[in-house]
């Protein structure tokens, strides 16, 4: 038997960055030829897809550190310039330097290890993985990256005649595609503000001078520096699913939803998947890292019963994690309501298994990360984004400009109210020539991305063919 071409995917071990290296590696997997690797942190080893071994990362996780400093996960922010401004403060420099020095060179010095001792053809490296970006880079071992993001989150900076300043709306902003006049000035003062706190304040240039002096040249090896063009990296951006940009390098390539393979739900949750065709369905899922704080949980609830109420024919299933301390699991009326409301506390299976369990699943409700936007596009569902952060303002636009739904909270951001997340959901879900455009319109870009399938295999087919070059 000839010898096998060995490919390893480092990569953190939350989900929100973990899903699209899962998903590409078990698509590799099926190829006898390839030898296929992860290297994170212990808990994503359950997550292992057959035919791929794990290798546990020395070191704390991202949640580890974020849990021992008594940080939230990621800070909620309102869209606008205050708000950018507190995320960047808040939660960019820990997205760009989670780990002190200390414990970010255990983290490397085990990723030097496993790339020593497996000698592969390639990495696959989670582009938001600084430990081990600079591991393949002190290597100099041939690597791609690997991007839950889209074309604009690579790409935004390439634009022709600056349209990164009066064109598209910075990161944590939630403005406008394209800008509007009124937003030109507020961006391009967010622009600064984002070079500035972000690579200026003083834990972010400690860090870069702590790993120079451990002999690792260079600014931090994320996606914050500047692109390169000799390397691959594949996205799940699409023409279909993205801001219109003028230019996107050759090397930047949008395979669709990279999402993991899955079991239906029919046989993870026979009971659940019943449920599900019983009646056209909203699921709502914010992920696994929004809290539910103060109010939410009573806003949501009134949410839906009230939609519950107005429509007759339509059930809700709500993923609501366990509440924080100040709140209370919700209940719900069954005399009033009786099976039409389902409230779990987990998922028996991924998202995808759920949106794809019936043919009449009317709305996807989440917060606009990445993995849902995309996991929604893949199974043709319509959306309500309730934007909480980040880039999740961005995905909100993005739903809003493709015509595949809403955004659900205008005014309540990074928060709920009822009364416009009613609006917003009857929008979606009610019986209006507007609603029915949007279902169109959500199975069709499915079907020009190609289904919940064909990201992970266009993604891995990209990682064969730099692995055969070695």
């Amino acid at each position: 038997m000839a010898e096998r071409t060995t490919v390893l995917f480092i990569t953190n071990a939350e989900l929100s960055q973990a899903s699209v290296n899962l998903a590409a590696a078990a698509a590799l997997a099926t190829d006898e030829d390839f030898d296929v690797h992860i290297a994170s942190f212990e808990g994503l080893a359950p997550l292992t897809p057959a035919g791929v071994t794990f290798h546990a990362l020395d070191g704390k996780s991202f949640k580890d550190i974020v849990q021992e400093k008594g940080f939230e996960f990621l800070p909620r922010h309102a869209p606008g310039v205050a708000g950018a401004i507190k995320s960047y403060k808040d939660t960019l420099p820990l997205l760009m330097a989670p780990w002190d020095s200390d414990d970010y060179f255990v983290i490397y010095d085990s990723c030097v290890s496993i790339i020593k001792e497996i000698k592969p053809a390639v990495v696959a490296l989670d582009f938001l993985f600084g430990p081990g970006a600079d591991a393949v880079n002190t290597l100099k071992q041939r690597h791609v990256f690997m991007s839950p993001g889209v074309y604009k989150d690579h790409a935004v900076h390439m634009q022709p005649r600056l349209q990164f300043a009066w064109k598209y709306p910075v990161v944590s902003s939630g403005f406008r595609v394209p800008l509007a006049l009124s937003e030109i000035l507020p961006n391009i003062y967010l622009i600064y503000n984002l070079i500035k706190i972000s690579y200026f304040m003083p834990r972010v240039t400690d860090f870069i001078k702590a790993r120079n002096d451990r002999g690792i040249p260079g600014n931090l090896s994320t996606k914050y520096n500047m692109f390169d063009f000799n390397l691959l990296y594949l996205t799940q951006g699409r023409p279909q699913t993205d801001f219109a940009l003028d230019f996107i390098p050759d090397n930047l390539i949008g395979c669709g939803p990279i999402l993991p393979p899955f079991e239906p739900l029919e046989k993870a949750d026979p009971e659940l998947a019943k449920w599900l065709v019983r009646r056209p369905t909203v699921i709502i899922n914010m992920g696994s890292h929004v809290t539910y704080k103060g109010n939410q949980i009573g806003e949501v609830l009134s949410t839906i019963q009230e939609i519950v109420n107005r429509h007759p024919n339509i059930q809700i299933l709500w993923k609501c994690p366990k509440p924080s301390k100040e709140e209370e699991q919700p209940t719900v009326d069954k005399d009033l309501f009786g099976d039409r409301i389902r409230i779990l506390s987990w998922l028996p299976s991924t998202p995808v298994a759920c949106l794809t369990a019936s043919k009449s699943i009317l709305a996807y409700v989440h917060h606009g990360g990445s993995n849902s936007f995309h996991e929604a596009i893949g199974a043709g569902v319509p959306q309500v984004v309730c934007p909480v952060w980040i880039d999740t303002y961005d995905f909100a636009r993005r739903v809003e400009m493709i015509g595949v739904g809403v955004r659900g909270n205008d005014n309540a951001a990074p928060y709920v109210k009822s009364d416009e997340f009613v609006t917003a959901l009857e929008r979606v879900v009610g019986n209006s020539a507007e609603a029915d455009k949007f279902r169109e319109t959500a199975k069709r870009i499915s079907e020009q991305v190609g289904w919940v399938d064909s990201g992970r295999k266009i993604a891995a087919q990209h990682i064969k063919e730099v692995a055969l070059e070695a």
